[in-house]
């Protein structure tokens, strides 16, 4: 599990400050006015009048509800599934049963009065009503939670499998290639062999290290290592265009976000063509997102090669962007007749 994530985004509660979550409990709330309403008396004159002190009551314990629990939200979501749920539960139902007792004391002083305050029976019978009500309506609310929050685990285990299966991965190719590089290098230059067998431990342990974020700097660093790996190995052929216009390099990304896209530039871009090629990686803040974006040179004669193995990498990196970050980050691909570019849209949080 990735120790980075915050567990608050991923909690049994959703985010109440959501303006389509607070939306969804407008419609909500009304349709049950309607329903209790459509419960009553069916007399046409007072049909209107009720379903609007109704609609006020409702709506005013739904809004309350969702600005309390989106208020506690961290706390709540930092307990356990039962221990959560209880604490929902309790915590609406109190407000359902304040506003009840609030409507039964002071509703004849506002115009607004379910019951004469001198029936007790009645005014009893309206708060139990208002409660068993309350508690069948949150249960089901509290379910859909629940139901929502085992989703969210089981499809971020899924990813993460995915996202260790993508780490863990070195392509043969390059592994087998690197040794045979460092080899031919320890009888020739033994500092550039020293320096390549440092550069390949990097990644390998960049590989396997727990945690799913890193800084742009580390990140970058780590593409660095690869690409004097394999520059060593390509030599001239290979050549790489830096545009880091990123003042604040300590910005969170995905680890391993950018170097398997650098390591498909290479191999379907300039491994390909006799005469090479340039990468260009480029970083810039827009729109409060950071960038991240990597160009290659198209080889016509191998557009087909390897399509398959390009797509896995891209596909990986794709929803661990949209499992960290949902719709706020975006993945897309730009091709023009001689370039191959892929542009990574993180959102940059404060």
């Amino acid at each position: 599990m990735d120790k980075n994530i915050n567990t608050t985004e991923q909690g049994f509660l959703p985010n109440f400050c959501d303006v389509s979550i607070v939306l969804m409990l407008v419609v909500l709330a009304e349709l049950l006015a309607l329903l209790l309403t459509l419960a009553g008396p069916m007399e046409h004159l007072q049909f209107w009048s009720r379903f609007a002190l109704i609609s006020m009551f409702v709506q005013w314990v739904s809004l309350l509800n969702a600005a309390l629990l989106c208020t506690f939200r961290a706390f709540i979501n930092s307990m356990s599934i039962v221990k959560s749920s209880l604490l929902s539960f309790t915590l609406m139902m109190t407000v359902s049963l304040l506003f009840s007792l609030l409507v039964l004391a002071y509703g004849d002083y506002v115009g607004v009065a379910v019951y004469s305050s001198q029936n007790d029976v009645q005014g009893q019978f309206f708060v139990l009503r208002n409660l068993a009500i309350s508690a069948v309506i949150f249960g089901v609310v509290l379910r859909y939670f629940y139901i929502q929050c085992q989703w969210k685990r089981n499809l971020q285990a899924q990813s993460y499998a995915q996202i260790e299966a993508l780490k863990a991965r070195i392509r043969p190719h390059f592994l087998f290639n690197s040794m045979n590089t460092i080899a031919s290098l320890i009888s020739i230059d033994a500092g550039k062999a020293e320096k390549a067998v440092e550069d390949l431990s990097d990644l390998f342990r960049a590989s396997l290290q727990e945690k799913h974020r890193q800084t742009l700097a580390d990140e970058t660093q780590l593409v660095r290592c690869y690409l004097d790996i394999e520059q060593l190995r390509i030599g001239d052929r290979l050549k790489v265009e830096w545009q880091l216009n990123v003042e604040n390099q300590s910005i969170e990304v995905p680890t391993l976000c950018l170097q398997p896209l650098v390591e498909n530039a290479i191999y379907h871009g300039i491994e390909p063509q006799a005469e090479g090629g340039i990468i260009k990686i480029e970083a810039h803040i827009e729109n409060n997102s950071l960038c991240l974006s990597v160009t290659n040179p198209i080889s016509h004669n191998s557009q087909m090669m390897h399509h398959k193995g390009n797509h896995m990498a891209q596909d990986n990196i794709r929803k661990r962007l949209q499992l960290t970050y949902g719709e706020k980050a975006s993945f897309e691909i730009q091709t023009e007749p001689t370039l191959y570019k892929v542009v990574l849209k993180i959102p940059v949080t404060v």
